[in-house]
């Protein structure tokens, strides 16, 4: 029966006190190989729907009150596969994952069935317990890491516009006031500083392509410890989840990018993505709201046409854009500068005579 209960799922053992190497643009999870991109679980976590990870908990708190040894075996060993489940753990713990997919019939029968449904019911709560509490965790980051990160981009701009400076993540977190919160796990919540309890050492780590890099190992017993330094480290380093403009769901904003929608199928959709539909309304919107694109696109297309007419050849309307777009830019310039309409109609009347000249 060793081997069945305390021996394999004793929480005690060090299966939970992850080590992280942090790399310089990405991290690794145990042995895992796959380099992950900071914010990586966090975003997986505020998209997540605890519902489901909460039902085996439940059913085996359920079977333990009603001290029902016949459900107790795969009682248990759903709450086993809901923690190879979990985001972290699920990186590492496979063998919990696919212990938990196993049929009980298939590897305890007899005496040694009824010494597992004694050892699930009588004697091992600490598994339970750190699922439970990592669930926990997991709600309470969804509510306090979604509050800190909307607080953050409030009346932002995702998109960056044409020779515009992007603000960096720390002067976003600055002028909404939300430096003094990022002192601890609880990102304020907690009055008291609750740093994160890590263990920390260096290595030098040798994976493919990448050749030898001085990794930072850290080792943590929750998961909300590593949330937070992979939250943090991710600022830094230009990592940071976003709320999806059309869609509402999270999606991982990487460095030197500035997106306000997802690249994931909007709703209702088999084909389009959240980021594609975004960037056709934006485009329409800007065309709609300005003289000067509205001259454009009118002379865009009809260029466009005569390519395909066979009046002008590809390689002409090629060389005609890049000029129309010269043209277009330098307009939108003075038009920014401009206050009254009768200026503006002249700069549009203006160019609209420059695009049309073939």
């Amino acid at each position: 029966m060793g081997i069945l209960g305390r021996d394999l799922f004793d929480i005690n053992r060090p299966r939970t006190n992850t080590k992280i190497e942090f790399g310089a643009a990405c991290y690794w999870v145990e042995s895992n190989q796959l380099p992950l991109p900071y914010g990586a679980i966090l975003t997986e976590i505020l998209n997540l729907d605890t519902a489901p990870f909460q039902e085996p908990l439940d059913k085996l708190e359920q079977v333990v009150g009603a001290k029902d040894y016949t459900a107790a075996p795969r009682a248990y060993i759903d709450v086993v596969n809901t923690l190879g489940s979990l985001p972290l753990y699920r990186l590492y713990l496979e063998d919990f994952h696919a212990f938990g997919q196993w049929q009980v019939e298939d590897f305890v029968v007899g005496e040694a069935r009824d010494a597992f449904a004694e050892f699930a019911i009588d004697e091992d709560r600490k598994l339970s317990a750190f699922v439970q509490q990592s669930l926990d965790d997991i709600r309470f980051i969804q509510r306090r890491y979604a509050w800190f990160l909307d607080s953050m981009f409030k009346d932002k701009q995702f998109e960056k516009k044409k020779g515009q400076r992007k603000e960096s993540l720390a002067e976003q977190i600055t002028a909404h006031f939300l430096d003094a919160f990022v002192s601890g796990i609880s990102l304020g919540e907690d009055s008291n500083v609750d740093a994160p309890n890590v263990k920390t050492q260096y290595a030098v780590r040798v994976s493919g392509k990448r050749g030898p890099e001085l990794v930072e190992k850290m080792y943590f017993d929750r998961l909300i410890d590593f949330v937070y330094v992979e939250f943090m480290k991710g600022l830094q380093k230009g990592f940071v989840p976003k709320r999806c403009v059309n869609c509402s769901r999270w999606f991982l904003q990487e460095p030197g990018a500035t997106y306000s929608y997802c690249n994931e199928l909007a709703p209702g959709e088999s084909s389009k993505t959240c980021r594609e539909i975004g960037a056709t309304t934006s485009f329409r919107e800007k065309v709609q709201n300005n003289d000067v694109w509205k001259v454009h696109q009118r002379a865009y297309k009809k260029y466009f046409a005569r390519t395909r007419s066979g009046t002008m050849t590809k390689a002409e309307f090629k060389g005609w854009s890049r000029e129309a777009e010269r043209l277009r830019d330098s307009a939108l310039e003075r038009y920014k500068r401009v206050e009254t309409q009768e200026e503006k109609d002249r700069i549009a009347k203006k160019l609209s005579a420059e695009l049309n000249r073939r």
